[in-house]
């Protein structure tokens, strides 16, 4: 099966030319016709008001933790020797990212009771082969606090880095306000060049209530790359580029015939059964290939109706975190879209830090999921059956 890669511009640009963009319905395209067609959940009485203050924060922490993942992977992709077993750009970036997120959180709504689900620990950093990697974050934390004007008056220190790490150790749950994050989302993809996001949302009583997307290689337009994605409960989806442009209110495709549709998946093999995938399309009739993606990009990338379907199976064993879910989720549903587990159940983020589900996740819009579930029901019989 033919798979679509999304990768960096270049590559980008190229696949975007290989689209057919006139006289016919793109399966998958990064354009900017998007549908601003007013999802219900704008129209609820929710306080879509309350978390402005947080939101506004989440923004500027996902902005300046995507500043200092560009930095780093700009620096992996022109260093040609990098050797693919090294692991200590992406070791760097996944430290500095979760960082600058908790700094930045903390000094704009104080840090009486923050709370960060996050998946680093300072432990490493804190034995002796870790100092040179603990010296190259606490530099580049400092730049990236310093380039915003606002935080950089009082360079942190490597005590006040590795606190500010050790802040993402809380285990969540169903009671109070909890940060969830995902520092580098898709940490195989920013390696190749490809694509990855910051991914951050906010538990409130064990419920997401807020979403933020950033996505440095993720097209905003055929001429710019860089996505910011964000969402409140009740307040639709928007985009934005990564730099601050004018936000667009984007909502999920309104497509509802499945042989029409196009899905994501995992870009590898093995976070994500691509058989069971396949099976699941061709029962729907699917006819363009998978398009095939790292990280939670792909939830932003939905939600502003690239493509109708994302299938996510893992292996059996994978417990799925929370944070590899909360902000994507929440984008797409604000923008109009359904997230549930294989059997059609609502996610539940209360439970900690892992999510307790039915085979896998599926994502698409309120026309499809009748069939998509039917499908998936299907697939899923049939391969037990098979064992």
């Amino acid at each position: 099966m033919a798979t679509f890669t999304v990768s960096s511009s270049a590559t980008i640009n190229s696949l975007t030319r290989t689209l057919p963009l006139k006289n016919t319905k793109p399966h998958f395209s990064f354009s900017l016709c998007f549908t601003l067609k007013a999802s219900k959940s704008t129209l609820r009485a929710t306080a879509s008001m309350s978390y402005d203050k947080e939101l506004a924060a989440a923004k500027n922490a996902a902005s300046l933790a995507a500043r200092l993942c560009q930095k780093i992977q700009k620096a992996l992709l022109q260093a040609d020797v990098q050797s693919k077993s090294d692991k200590s750009p992406v070791t760097v970036a996944d430290y500095g990212s979760q960082a600058v997120v908790s700094v930045v959180l903390q000094k704009e709504l104080g840090s009486a009771s923050f709370s960060l689900v996050a998946e680093e620990d300072s432990g490493d950093l804190r034995k002796e082969e870790g100092k040179e990697t603990l010296q190259r974050i606490m530099k580049l934390v400092n730049e990236t606090l310093a380039s915003d004007g606002t935080y950089g008056n009082a360079p942190l220190s490597e005590e006040d880095v590795l606190a500010a790490i050790d802040s993402g150790r809380s285990e969540g749950g169903p009671s109070g306000q909890h940060w969830v994050l995902d520092p580098i989302d898709g940490t195989k993809g920013f390696l190749r060049g490809d694509q990855y996001a910051i991914a951050l949302g906010l538990l409130d009583e064990g419920k997401v209530v807020l979403g933020v997307l950033a996505c440095p290689n993720l097209p905003l337009s055929q001429e710019k790359v860089g996505c910011l994605f964000y969402a409140q409960v009740g307040g639709g989806t928007y985009m934005q580029s990564l730099d601050g442009s004018t936000p667009i209110k984007v909502h999920v495709t309104d497509l509802d015939n499945p042989e029409e549709a196009s899905f994501f998946e995992s870009f590898e093999a093995a976070h994500s059964l691509h058989d069971l995938s396949s099976l699941i399309a061709k029962k729907l009739g699917v006819k363009a290939p998978p398009v095939r993606i790292d990280s939670q990009a792909k939830y932003g990338a939905l939600s502003r109706g690239d493509g109708a379907i994302y299938l996510r199976f893992p292996h059996k064993g994978y417990r799925e975190k929370i944070w590899d879910h909360a902000a994507g989720y929440l984008v797409v549903a604000e923008a109009g879209g359904v997230v549930s587990d294989a059997a059609g159940n609502p996610l539940d983020f209360s439970k900690g830090r892992y999510l307790d589900l039915h085979e896998g996740i599926i994502v698409t819009n309120q026309k499809l999921m009748p069939a998509l579930l039917k499908a998936v029901k299907e697939s899923l019989n049939e391969k037990a059956s098979s064992l």
